[in-house]
């Protein structure tokens, strides 16, 4: 995996949270970071004290933060969600990792 240009999503069960997806973009070791979850405006709300923290932490390890947006899957009408439902079938459970390259 290339540092400087990746993307990673992470498809968590959280036990408060429920389903949550992070997609985290680097392009040229700068960082977006999408949190989709449907309680993404309290999620937004407590993260807001640690987002000064990233950016401080993320530009030590020579990274900048672009920005970290919270999205409601309910809500958010893009082919993100279309995708997430096509590749995670409520049947089929999935555990593990998947790299590609």
């Amino acid at each position: 995996m290339d540092p400087d240009y990746c993307r990673i999503l992470f498809c968590l069960e959280l036990e408060r949270l429920k389903e949550t997806f992070i997609d985290m973009q680097v392009q040229n070791r700068v960082i977006k970071v999408t949190v989709i979850n449907e309680y993404s405006k309290k999620i937004e709300a407590a993260a807001d004290n640690y987002l000064t923290l990233l950016k401080a932490n993320l530009k030590k390890m020579d990274y900048r933060l672009s920005g970290v947006l919270f999205e409601n899957p309910v809500s958010k009408k893009t082919t993100d969600t279309k995708l997430k439902s096509a590749l995670f079938s409520e049947k089929e459970s999935y555990s593990g990792v998947d790299i590609r390259i």
